[in-house]
């Protein structure tokens, strides 16, 4: 209620409530029935948000979750920083390259949009609040959850808009394209779309598609580019772990299994649309269930499986102990076709290193059992920390090895960064950049090495003056997947199934 004192003219009182289209006059007793009708429109007049974000797959989901709500609430969605009366920045803190990233972003913003308020969301407003206030330009920032956001602008549960909006691989999860900001998350660059009209126009010619196979197992085009229409279903979020590298449980709270209900109901009504392609998206999906008495990770994909024969599935994140323990079960489900990609970190290559990570699984035995899943035509996903606090020549070359053994179709080589408030951050023996940065560049140059072995089979009918020059700009493509990249449209494959339509950030 808005009390307004002064003359006689316009003092009285104003009651208004949020609603779709904005403010609500719902009762008024000023005496001014001008200064009463101006208030009204002025009121009633949409605010204007700008949403942006640097974040990974699992917080722009939860972004998107965000603006649909906001939307709902009658909020207008722009394009633009300078559009808008406030803006909301999501960003992650994985590594202090992705901090640094989302404060300039955040001062571009402030350049553009001064008078804008900020308010900033995701990982990084969790895990590196301190460091944003202290290097960006604007002090003028709030630090809040998306569901915070969404319960302190539009009144909406976060969890119910989750629980109706359909989030399809047509949704960008990259941030907005046409803003103007810098960012450093955009996946495929002009090396892999060169790459894509390349292959393309050889599987015109040769009646292959062997395009259809580098999107499949090449980072970029893997949840953010994908070939076939895709729903992805959130299933859980944050992690139970406790690496001493990682912060991903501060930056995200408290694990949380979404209700089985809810997750099936996605399936089914993506099957209704169309869709046979699910990717299940959490921080550690292994874990699925356990802060509950329901249904847990084993049940969860018996249950998604019952929905139709027809659906397969993709895996994003699950963690090495609980992939030993449903090893028989996610094998059998590569066996039958019915797993497209397994997305498991391993890390390190070396015992020790993986130890001293709080991360405690028999690397050898893994290995073992990954061996008998390469039969499958399932992607299998991997990343791996290079310059762990005290990892040696030795450490790092037992990466190299088991990189090359395992052979896997998509591995990224990631330089250790240490992370405010967890135990590495204060490891003895921290490795300096530029040994960092060299086993990095060994490591990805091993990488491109076996992507290039790969695609030298599958290409082997082209005639060597034409096969070289490609299986270099394949190599170079790998080589520099984690540089900073131009987004570039990517050509339409004339074998690939339309994406399904829906609300974009």
């Amino acid at each position: 209620m808005l009390r307004l004192r002064g003359d006689c003219a316009i003092s009285g009182i104003l009651s208004f409530d949020w609603g779709r289209k904005g403010w609500i006059v719902k009762r008024t007793m000023i005496r001014s029935p001008a200064v009463a009708n101006w208030i009204a429109i002025y009121m009633s007049t949409k605010k204007k948000l700008f949403l942006a974000h640097n974040s990974c797959l699992n917080s722009s989901y939860d972004l998107n979750v965000l603006k649909a709500g906001l939307e709902q609430g009658g909020f207008e969605i722009v394009e633009k920083p300078e559009l808008a009366d406030e803006v909301i920045f999501s960003g992650c803190s994985v590594r202090e390259v992705w901090v640094t990233d989302a404060v300039n972003q955040i001062d571009e913003i402030h350049r553009r949009a001064p008078s804008a308020k900020v308010t900033v969301t995701g990982c990084i407003a969790n895990v590196s609040p301190d460091v944003v206030r202290a290097k960006a330009r604007t002090q003028a920032i709030n630090f809040q959850s998306p569901q915070e956001i969404l319960t302190g602008y539009a009144g909406l549960d976060f969890k119910e808009i989750d629980r109706t909006f359909s989030q399809g691989s047509s949704h960008n999860y990259e941030g907005q394209p046409g803003s103007g900001l810098s960012n450093l998350r955009q996946r495929v660059g002009a090396d892999k779309a060169a790459i894509v009209g390349v292959l393309q126009e050889i599987d015109r010619e040769l009646g292959t598609n062997v395009e259809g196979l580098y999107r499949r197992t090449t980072k970029g085009f893997v949840f953010y580019n994908e070939v076939e229409a895709s729903e992805l279903i959130t299933v859980t979020r944050s992690c139970l772990y406790k690496c001493s590298f990682c912060s991903i449980p501060k930056g995200r709270g408290a694990f949380e299994s979404v209700p089985l209900k809810d997750i099936l109901v996605k399936a089914q009504e993506a099957l209704a649309k169309g869709i046979r392609h699910i990717i299940l998206v959490g921080d550690e999906i292994g874990n699925y269930g356990v802060d509950t008495v329901g249904a847990k990770f084993a049940e969860l994909m018996r249950a998604l499986i019952e929905v139709s024969d027809e659906l397969k599935f993709s895996i994003r994140y699950i963690e090495p102990k609980p992939f030993l323990k449903h090893a028989n079960m996610l094998r059998e489900l590569c066996a039958s076709g019915k797993l497209e990609l397994l997305y498991i970190s391993l890390q390190s290559g070396s015992q020790r290193i993986l130890t001293e990570m709080n991360r405690n699984y028999d690397i050898a035995k893994l290995a073992g059992i990954y061996s008998q899943f390469r039969d499958s035509a399932t992607v299998f996903y991997c990343n791996w920390m290079v310059g762990f606090p005290g990892e040696t020549e030795e450490d790092f070359q037992r990466t190299m090895d088991l990189v090359n053994v395992l052979n896997l179709q998509i591995n990224v080589a990631i330089p250790f960064s240490p992370r405010p408030g967890t135990p590495a951050e204060n490891f003895d023996r921290q490795i300096d950049e530029a040994t960092k940065a060299s086993r990095v560049a060994r490591l990805t140059d091993a990488i491109a090495d076996l992507k290039v072995r790969m695609f030298k089979k599958e290409l082997e009918s082209l005639h060597e003056e034409r096969l070289t020059p490609l299986l270099e700009q394949i190599r170079q493509a790998e080589s520099q997947q984690d540089r900073t990249q131009t987004n570039i449209r990517i050509p339409i494959s004339i074998y690939s199934t339309p994406n399904v339509g829906g609300s974009r950030i």
